[in-house]
């Protein structure tokens, strides 16, 4: 089976994604935000409720954090407020460190497989010959499309 590859459509939202920094904005919970729109719009849970079409039992759950909301609950709940809702991932770290330093992994138990090998020959490369090496097959294995580089976490 052939991967699908990107279009430039696909680029421009990857290259849009922001890494996700800490922040004070991220500390509020769906549950408070809900709370202090509400609150701020002087809207009662009832009100709220009939709004959104869901149970004021439910709405409670939901303010109270009991209850871990479907985001089509949540995007109903933002409507009665008047808002949107945006949901977008939030790389840790840039997608290009994240891909590099899943094929230097991959690269990296592929060599001590064989190296393992080569130190019982009393072959084994210097550590700065070893990190080229690495550099070079973590490379090799970024400009190969056909690398699985998630089938396991563990093996290469």
């Amino acid at each position: 089976m052939r991967k699908k590859q990107t279009t430039i459509i696909d680029d421009i939202a990857l290259s849009q994604l922001q890494v996700d920094l800490p922040s004070k904005d991220h500390t509020l919970k769906p549950s408070d935000w809900i709370r202090l729109l509400r609150n701020y719009l002087r809207m009662t849970q009832a009100e709220l409720a009939k709004r959104a079409n869901i149970t004021q039992a439910n709405l409670v759950a939901i303010e109270s954090g009991k209850t871990d909301p479907r985001v089509s609950t949540l995007q109903r709940i933002y409507e009665g407020l008047s808002c949107g809702l945006s949901l977008e991932p939030r790389p840790k770290t840039s997608l290009e460190d994240i891909l590099r330093g899943r094929a230097r992994a991959v690269a990296l138990t592929r060599l001590k497989k064989t190296m393992g090998t080569m130190a019982l020959e009393d072959q084994a490369p210097e550590a700065e010959v070893f990190r080229k090496l690495l550099e070079k097959r973590t490379d090799e294995i970024l400009r190969d499309p056909r690398e699985k580089l998630w089938r396991n976490d563990r093996d290469g």
